[in-house]
């Protein structure tokens, strides 16, 4: 009985909350670097190498993902999505997404504290804010994102169906981040 310990090392170690500490130190210490320092080492290579890929298409699929994250699109997909999980007695499921929509919230308000504008090589006109960090429209797709990915793990039982939807979720996430630097927004 021993020995099996000995063979599984991370056994009662709490390994989400550490997890979760580890991720929130991570994320302070983005804000505070970000707040300090105009740019991050690569920033401005890693746009133009990016933006040097341009064509019709990606134009229009970072526009795309652009408009995604306009409060008029997501808010109202956020409100039926509250909706119909409340019309389905899923309280908990709804709670969460309204405490991650104010975590968006509070996102877009440390936006004024880091203060730290938009490069000079953006590919539209400026948005409504002239601050890039953090990203509004990514944070909104790695919250809401990561919401869906949970809810379609719970509701979607054949498995390949599920991986599938789920798969194509992260990658809209990832494109979401992508996108706002294609368009010299972050």
């Amino acid at each position: 009985m021993q020995a099996t310990a000995i063979n599984r090392p991370l056994s009662g170690v709490p390994w989400k909350p550490i997890l979760l500490a580890l991720g929130t130190l991570t994320t302070l210490t983005l804000y505070i670097l970000a707040w300090a320092f105009p740019t991050f080492p690569g920033d401005e290579g890693a746009l133009m190498r990016l933006q040097a890929l341009r064509s019709g298409w990606l134009d229009d699929t970072a526009i795309w993902f652009a408009n995604l994250g306009l409060l008029w699109v997501f808010m109202p997909a956020a409100a039926v999505l509250m909706g119909c999980l409340v019309l389905a007695r899923r309280y908990a499921d709804t709670a969460m997404i309204f405490g991650g929509l104010a975590v968006i919230a509070i996102g877009n308000g440390l936006k004024v504290i880091v203060d730290r504008p938009r490069p000079d090589y953006q590919i539209l006109e400026p948005l409504q804010s002239g601050l890039s960090f953090p990203s509004g429209h990514s944070l909104l797709a790695v919250i809401l994102g990561g919401v869906l990915v949970y809810l379609v793990g719970l509701w979607v039982k054949p498995l390949l169906l599920r991986r599938a939807i789920q798969a194509g979720l992260i990658v809209m996430v990832i494109g979401m981040g992508a996108s706002r630097v294609y368009l010299g927004v972050h």
